[in-house]
């Protein structure tokens, strides 16, 4: 196909696969943790960055990226320090980010095009930087798993058995917000505002459902997201379709066909 000749499109692709990869095992973390809806608030959170970077003139992948961190940490130490519940930050953070992106956005009256191009992506055009910073991410993501994996399965499973084994809880949650925070700006430019907790959520619920292990679920997650990312991609060039919305709906559809499988399994078993 002649658009991989195109430098854009293979810098798009490129940063695409490395936030479907990082995406997909930090949401297995997340979801275990009960806290898929934080992708959620962290993204509309991030458009507030998002607005002050047009407004700054920034590059807003930069700045957006320190801002949501900042603000995934705060979430973190207001539910540790003070025992508020997780659902009830997040949707407090979530108001605050929109709330302020409409406030910067009402008083600059002229960069309202600039913020509605995060809301739906732009998955196949990306520039050198933001390839380079959805790199850092997904190693970052990666040498995080690696050395701290037996550390995130306690946390995941159980923080108070975690601290009898002299697992930091502490730093670790802040590390696996802070990182999930830069994850979720990433997808904003992949798949927009609207769709980007599906980057998170939706490939590690299907592999949580099918999977017999931890790792497998990891492994499992990363598979579901980059088959859905490559067939999406195909599918979007084919009938001409946006990508983005082509990429999420072949993970519905992968989960779908994943629950179906699981329900056939039981009837089956239950025959037998």
């Amino acid at each position: 196909m002649e658009i991989f000749s195109y430098t854009l499109f293979v810098e798009g692709f490129l940063s695409a696969l490395l936030v479907a990869v990082s995406t997909a095992l930090i949401g297995v973390f997340l979801l275990i943790k009960r806290l898929a809806m934080l992708s959620a608030g962290l993204s509309h959170a991030a458009l507030g960055g998002i607005a002050l970077a047009l407004v700054l003139e920034v590059d807003p992948m930069v700045l957006t990226v320190i801002y949501t961190i900042l603000l995934g940490v705060l979430i973190q130490f207001l539910v540790e320090k003070y025992s508020l519940p997780a659902d009830t930050v997040v949707a407090l953070f979530f108001s605050f980010g929109v709330a302020f992106a409409i406030i910067v956005l009402g008083i600059t009256q002229n960069l309202g095009a600039g913020v509605f191009s995060y809301l739906f992506g732009s998955m196949l055009v990306a520039s050198e930087l933001d390839l380079v910073l959805s790199f850092v991410v997904f190693l970052v993501t990666l040498l995080f798993i690696f050395f701290n994996y037996r550390g995130l399965m306690l946390l995941s499973f159980n923080e108070e058995i975690g601290r009898i084994r002299s697992v930091k809880v502490s730093l670790l949650n802040y590390l696996l917000i802070a990182i999930a925070s830069a994850n979720v700006v990433l997808s904003l430019k992949a798949v927009g505002l609207v769709l980007s907790t599906s980057f998170m959520s939706i490939p590690a619920m299907t592999s949580l459902m099918v999977s017999s292990s931890f790792f497998q679920s990891l492994l499992l997650s990363v598979g579901f997201s980059v088959f859905s990312l490559v067939f999406g991609i195909i599918l979007s060039l084919t009938f001409d379709l946006p990508p983005s919305g082509a990429v999420v709906a072949c993970m519905v559809f992968v989960f779908l066909l994943a629950l179906s499988g699981r329900f056939i399994r039981r009837k089956l078993s239950r025959a037998f």
